[in-house]
């Protein structure tokens, strides 16, 4: 009788324990994947975007800096500047009209200015076209790996 009681319960406990896993991993199963930034892959797949002569002029060290501040301009917003307060991004919605294509392309234009400013600050020897180059390949990269949205331009 003992026995049976045994085996019984034991049954019963692999049951539930089975039922709850089964569970859980459908439940996560279910769920979307989290995009991971990696530097080494994600520089490996910048470099081969780049344009032969924008990626000659830049060494793996360079990259791999223009892409962590990037990233944290992504993240953060750009990091205020301790020299020169007055300098500001444009306003978007200046001369633009209701143009989001414009806007957009302003804030971009805007955003790598500010980075490549906060690179030459930071002592790098980097030019314009090649930070330009870089933040247009990584977004695209971020993009690919699912961490950045597609966004639709036709403003919805």
């Amino acid at each position: 009788m003992l026995i049976a009681v045994l085996v019984i319960s034991l049954v019963i406990g692999f049951v539930v324990a089975a039922g709850v896993v089964g569970s859980q991993a459908h439940l996560l199963g279910r769920q979307r994947r989290e995009p991971v930034w990696r530097l080494a892959e994600a520089a490996a797949y910048i470099g081969d975007l780049l344009p032969y002569d924008i990626a000659a002029g830049l060494n793996a060290e360079e990259l791999e800096v223009i892409l962590r501040v990037h990233l944290n301009q992504l993240q953060f917003g750009p990091r205020p500047s301790e020299d020169d307060e007055s300098v500001q991004p444009p306003d978007p919605r200046s001369d633009l009209g209701s143009d989001p294509m414009a806007a957009s392309a302003v804030e971009e234009r805007a955003s790598t200015t500010e980075l490549y400013r906060t690179l030459r600050r930071d002592g790098r020897e980097v030019t314009l076209e090649q930070v330009t180059a870089v933040s247009g390949a990584h977004l695209e990269y971020l993009q690919r790996i699912g961490a950045l949205a597609a966004v639709r331009r036709d403003g919805r």
